[in-house]
């Protein structure tokens, strides 16, 4: 991940559970619509326009991956998982898994193209290894805004498995919604 698209992703990736907490869920549900629609149209239009998108990607080389010439963009995946989370999940869980996605997969990737010496599943221990401890980290700070200990800390496990495992789905879109999942499910029971 270079660095722009680090911070892209990163502010990007917070920027709507910062938000959750200053606003009502209505007026949430209604901005990210709006960015995740005006993404989606952004998706489809370049993608019908060979010139259009040769000439957007030209325009923001710096944070797409080499693949999002020809597929839909990571922000666009993150746009839609943070729409589904909010619309799916209790406002905590949400949070959490969207803030393991935003600084868990950061982590992962800084440390892991910097120092990532033993490769697991294509990715590498110590990158696996930032992701884990950033989201431990998160899963303690989102006890403070009542999610439960076992149940925020499976999530946050559960979003370092789902960043390493080598599924085909982008992991904008896995690790929040699985993460989510699993927290839900663990708070009827825990």
């Amino acid at each position: 991940m270079g660095i722009w698209r680090g911070i892209w992703h990163l502010m990007g990736g917070l920027f709507f559970p910062v938000l959750a907490f200053l606003v009502s869920r209505e007026t949430l549900l209604i901005a990210l619509g709006g960015v995740a629609a005006f993404f989606l149209l952004a998706e489809t239009a370049r993608f019908a326009s060979t010139d259009l998108n040769r000439w957007l990607t030209s325009h923001v080389h710096f944070m797409l991956k080499s693949e999002e010439v020809s597929k839909p963009t990571g922000s666009t995946y993150m746009l839609l998982a943070s729409l589904l989370a909010f619309l799916v999940f209790q406002k905590e869980v949400a949070i959490a898994a969207l803030v393991f996605l935003a600084i868990g997969d950061f982590a992962a990737a800084r440390i892991g193209r910097r120092f990532g010496r033993h490769k697991v599943l294509n990715k590498s221990w110590e990158g696996s290894g930032a992701c884990l401890t950033a989201c431990l980290a998160i899963a303690l700070l989102m006890t403070l805004t009542g999610l439960g200990l076992p149940v925020a800390l499976l999530g946050a496990v559960s979003a370092t498995l789902i960043e390493l495992a080598p599924i085909p789905l982008n992991d904008n879109l896995t690790m929040p919604l699985f993460s989510g999942a699993l927290m839900t499910a663990a708070g009827l029971y825990l």
